[in-house]
C-alpha cells in the first residue's frame, strides 16, 4: 500500500526524529499549548474563588476606578471607614446617590500561581465602558447621558481628581464634620456611618468631579447601572483599560 496519507507522501528527513514532513506534530503542539491553557484555567479558577475581584464588593483585592467626568446631581457624602484588606485599614467611604459618568475603567491585578506549573506572573482584569467621543458636560451627565449608577458607594484608600466642584445653597449648605449617620449622608447610600463620627455632607447641590481616580478596596451599587459598550477582559501583565 502506498505510504500516502490523504494525498500527502511522508518524507523522512535526517535529524527529524523520524517524524514525517507534512503531518501535524500533535505532541509538539500540545506542549506549546500547555502554558496558555494553564493560564486560562488558572484565571478561571481564580475568578471562581473571587481572587480577581470579579465581585467588586470584595475588600481583599485592591483595584482602581477611574472616569473622565462624574456628575452627581444630589451631591456626595463621605465618612471614615475600616476595611479588611489583608488586615484592618482606614478608608474613606464615599457615597453618590445618583452618578452620571463619562466613561468608566475598573482595573485589578492578581498574581496567578498554579500547582506544579508555578507562577504565571501578573494578570489584569479590566471592566470598562468607554468615554464619549465628544466629552459630555456635567449638565448632560446630570440629565441622564453617559453611564448612570444609583447609590454608588466606594471604599477608597485614596480618591483624587483634577478638579471637584461641590455646589450648595444657604438653606442646604455643605457640612464638613457632619454626623456620619446623618440623613444627608444616608441618602447617598452610606448606611453604616457611626453615630458621633466625622462625616462630609455635600448633598446641598450638584457635585462635579473631573478626572476621577480612586484606589479602592470595594464598590457597591445598590441600584441599577447602565454601561454602554461594556467590555470585560483579561490581559497578561499590569495592563489597564
Amino acid at each position: 500500500m502506498s505510504e500516502e496519507i490523504r494525498g500527502t507522501r511522508e518524507t523522512r528527513v535526517p535529524g527529524d526524529a523520524g517524524e514525517p514532513r507534512g503531518v501535524t506534530r500533535w505532541r509538539r503542539s500540545v506542549l506549546l499549548a500547555l502554558p496558555a491553557g494553564a493560564a486560562v484555567a488558572g484565571m478561571a479558577s481564580a475568578m471562581v474563588q473571587g481572587a480577581l475581584a470579579a465581585n467588586l464588593s470584595l475588600t481583599s483585592v485592591p483595584f482602581t476606578l477611574s472616569s473622565r467626568t462624574v456628575a452627581a446631581p444630589s451631591g456626595i457624602g463621605a465618612v471614615m471607614h475600616t476595611v479588611d484588606a489583608g488586615g484592618p485599614k482606614g478608608a474613606a467611604e464615599v457615597g453618590i446617590a445618583q452618578a452620571g459618568l463619562d466613561g468608566l475603567c475598573v482595573h485589578a491585578t492578581q498574581a496567578v500561581n498554579l500547582p506544579v506549573i508555578g507562577s504565571l506572573g501578573t494578570w489584569s482584569l479590566n471592566i470598562s465602558s468607554p468615554a464619549a467621543a465628544t466629552p459630555l458636560t456635567p449638565d448632560q451627565l446630570a440629565a441622564g447621558e453617559g453611564l448612570q449608577a444609583r447609590k454608588l458607594v466606594l471604599d477608597a484608600q485614596a480618591l483624587k481628581a483634577s478638579k471637584a466642584t461641590l455646589n450648595a445653597s444657604d438653606t442646604t449648605p455643605n457640612v464638613i464634620g457632619a454626623a456620619a449617620d446623618g440623613a444627608g449622608i444616608k441618602g447617598t447610600g452610606i448606611n453604616d456611618g457611626t453615630a458621633g463620627q466625622f462625616g462630609l455632607d455635600a448633598t446641598g447641590g450638584r457635585t462635579t468631579i473631573e478626572s476621577l481616580k480612586a484606589d479602592a478596596n470595594g464598590a457597591t451599587i445598590a441600584g441599577a447601572i447602565t454601561l454602554p459598550n461594556l467590555a470585560i477582559g483579561i490581559a497578561h501583565g499590569d495592563t489597564s483599560c
